[in-house]
């Protein structure tokens, strides 16, 4: 004899199947669901995802502390490569100047100019530096030769403006010039 389906929580003959886990229910034991899956209960995760899920943070975790301490090996795009900074002005490296000196060299009034202002100085002939300059500070969008045609004295032309500015400022090329560089123009 066969053995007949009855509700989940009595002896009575079931009406509905609960959609969610799958029981059959009497209208006594549920409404859309059934009463064991209206428990508050239910809604708490499994032990076993519960666990699961902790374990997938704790390894996540430890993968990105990892990433973040471990060494570069020097090579690659993405290698780690120390920046040095080195003081170039006597103001820079928290050092008082010397009496008689400023501390942009000996001789050399301060630069006072914004960004893309020349400022005039003199340095004496004495002090080993060029007799006449313009301190120039580079803006976006400057190339030496704007520059250089711009403030260039009446009797250079602006090839020999160019190589004079790459010269008195140890540039590599004329393109070797970045926003917010103070570079020496010949006047």
């Amino acid at each position: 004899m066969l053995e007949s389906v009855t509700c989940f929580a009595c002896d009575q003959e079931p009406e509905q199947q609960c959609p969610r886990c799958g029981r059959p229910y009497c209208n006594q034991h549920g409404e859309e669901l059934c009463d064991a899956c209206l428990q508050p209960a239910s809604g708490v995760p499994s032990f076993t995802l519960y666990r699961g899920s902790l374990l997938a943070l704790l390894v996540g975790t430890a993968l990105a502390v990892w990433l973040l301490i471990q060494p570069g090996d020097g090579e690659g795009e993405g290698a780690f490569r120390p920046l040095i900074v080195t003081p170039t002005s006597a103001e820079a490296a928290n050092v008082t100047p010397e009496p008689g000196t400023t501390p942009d060299g000996p001789g050399v009034e301060p630069t006072t100019a914004g960004p893309g202002e020349p400022v005039e100085t003199s340095t004496p002939a004495d002090a080993g530096g060029p007799a006449n300059n313009t301190i120039y500070t580079v803006v976006s969008g400057d190339s030496l030769s704007a520059i250089c045609e711009q403030l260039k004295p009446a009797s250079m032309t602006v090839t020999e403006c160019v190589d004079q500015v790459v010269l008195r400022n140890g540039l590599s090329s004329p393109d070797d010039i970045s926003i917010g560089e103070d570079l020496l123009i010949p006047q």
